[in-house]
């Protein structure tokens, strides 16, 4: 029985890949192109369920999302692309060579030649989450519990601050590392900071967002921290620079360490400033320090840490549990980026 069914499985598996390949070939004469070209093209994941007929492109830790039929793709800033509908055929997408561009163009730099600087991405880090709830305060108020998880608070601050920032610039990717409860490694969380591709003169943004605890429970007061500019690492691959400028990556790479170290200390300075502007009649400014955290160590780009207030003092903390003063520290930190921003695009910056 087995020699018997082998010509005819044979001869399906032939008219199977037939049909593939004559659907691949009206799909290029249609104009169109498989999803999963696209994606190899990119270097991007695809995932794709043939019964739901959904799927996700993603790369660089930033996802654009799509249905079989629909006009509509959506990214994970929130930004609908209008696009031909996708359709299926033997398991696999095709789109059109247009939607095929758009898609390109959301990872491929957006500009190569800009001549001033320009922030095109502000990655937001809620610290913690998941199986690590980060610092705990626990207190009785009026007789009440009161139980403060720092993986609570910093999420919803940076949820608030992804709205604010995604309203104001709409030709900028604002991306949080999570968007909910998710344990994510330190390394993940900086990876989708530094690979996202930027076009000359651009910068990224990362915001690590935390809140504190001490053993000295009066300590109040929010703060941020910074590298120490004395700190060394590699920000320039000596592999991506050509032969001549290889000779001189030590003196490169130095220059772009004192810049990100003056953009750093600029970021935290700023933001110290949005918060006093929002919440500092009721908690102190602890002013910018440094520490050589992981989280902006791993960062290769202006980046600060950002700790809320003390979850360990009951004032602050009955602070902390209030909706309303999470979305005044969310309007700091907003305010503070912005100034940022400003200040670095501004006509009489030279990026440094």
């Amino acid at each position: 029985m087995g020699k018997a069914l082998r010509p005819y499985t044979t001869y399906s598996t032939l008219l199977i890949a037939f049909m593939v390949a004559v659907s691949a070939v009206a799909a290029a004469y249609s104009g169109e192109i498989s999803l999963r070209e696209v994606a190899s093209e990119l270097n991007a994941e695809i995932r794709y369920d043939p019964f739901l007929e959904l799927g996700r492109i993603q790369h660089a830790g930033y996802a654009v999302r799509f249905a079989v039929g629909s006009d509509e793709m959506r990214t994970d800033d929130g930004t609908v692309i209008s696009v031909t509908p996708p359709r299926s055929n033997d398991g696999s997408v095709y789109i059109d060579k247009s939607t095929a561009e758009q898609l390109k163009a959301i990872w491929r730099p957006t500009a190569t030649d800009r001549d001033e600087p320009f922030v095109s991405a502000v990655v937001i880090d809620p610290g913690h989450g998941g199986r690590d709830p980060g610092t705990i305060g626990r207190h009785v108020i009026d007789g009440e519990q009161l139980v403060l998880r720092e993986k609570d608070i910093v999420l919803d601050v940076s949820l608030h601050l992804r709205d604010l920032l995604r309203e104001s610039f709409d030709d900028r990717r604002v991306i949080l590392t999570r968007e909910d409860d998710r344990y994510l490694p330190l390394d993940a969380r900086t990876d989708m900071a530094n690979d996202l591709p930027l076009g000359e003169n651009e910068y990224v943004v990362y915001v690590s967002v935390h809140a504190n605890a001490s053993l000295n429970t009066r300590a109040t007061g929010f703060e941020a921290w910074f590298i120490p500019p004395e700190q060394r690492r590699t920000l320039i691959d000596p592999e991506d620079l050509d032969a001549d400028r290889r000779r001189i990556h030590a003196i490169l790479n130095s220059m772009r360490e004192e810049e990100v170290s003056v953009h750093s200390a600029m970021l935290g300075n700023e933001i110290l400033s949005g918060l006093e502007q929002t919440v500092g009649e009721l908690s102190p400014n602890r002013g910018l320090k440094q520490e050589n955290w992981a989280v902006v160590r791993n960062a290769l780009m202006p980046s600060v840490l950002v700790e809320l207030g003390f979850v360990t003092n009951a004032n602050e903390a009955q602070l902390l549990a209030d909706s309303e003063y999470l979305h005044k520290l969310a309007e700091g930190l907003y305010t503070g980026i912005r100034q940022f921003i400003d200040l670095l695009e501004s006509p009489d910056s030279d990026g440094t």
